[in-house]
């Protein structure tokens, strides 16, 4: 099953295409992260430096499924899941946006596409987890159906796709 690329308008009326991530996207998406802002991190995630970066999306590349949100031909958001290897059916969500693309509705967007995605897959939850304190993601997990499973230093939520 194809992953359906997706064409809106972010709220600043800039044309957003999100679509599956492919390997010619690979340097692209190092490029995003080696300028990615060091406040933005969370949980240690995404890497600092080329070497860690790299890693990191071979990992991705090999144990799960990513897509992009693209600009004008740029990559300004990654979201990548990757299946749970203790708990079979379920996938872990991890996303990523430009500074300069937050809260204009591209989170939202994404999140809602590999919702869908999930679900045509089989999957049977959705879990995540992030800094309690990043209250952008949380809103956008929260509106896409997200509910808290244990909140401490970390928030973990999920979402059963049944």
């Amino acid at each position: 099953m194809e992953f359906e690329p997706i064409v809106f308008k972010d709220k600043l009326g800039r044309e957003i295409r999100i679509r599956a991530y492919e390997k010619k996207d690979r340097e692209d998406l190092i490029k995003m992260y080696e300028n990615y802002n060091p406040e933005d991190r969370s949980l240690g995630l995404p890497p600092v430096g080329r070497k860690s970066i790299e890693s990191w999306i071979t990992y991705l590349e090999e144990k799960g499924f990513s897509i992009v949100a693209e600009h004008e031909g740029k990559i300004v958001g990654h979201l990548a899941i990757v299946e749970d290897e203790n708990n079979p059916g379920v996938v872990d969500l991890a996303i990523y946006l430009a500074r300069e693309y937050q809260n204009q509705g591209i989170g939202t967007q994404m999140v809602r596409a590999i919702i869908d995605f999930a679900k045509k897959k089989g999957y049977k939850k959705i879990t995540l987890v992030t800094d309690r304190l990043n209250w952008r993601a949380i809103r956008v997990y929260k509106k896409c159906g997200f509910q808290t499973t244990l909140a401490s230093y970390e928030l973990y939520m999920e979402l059963p796709l049944n």
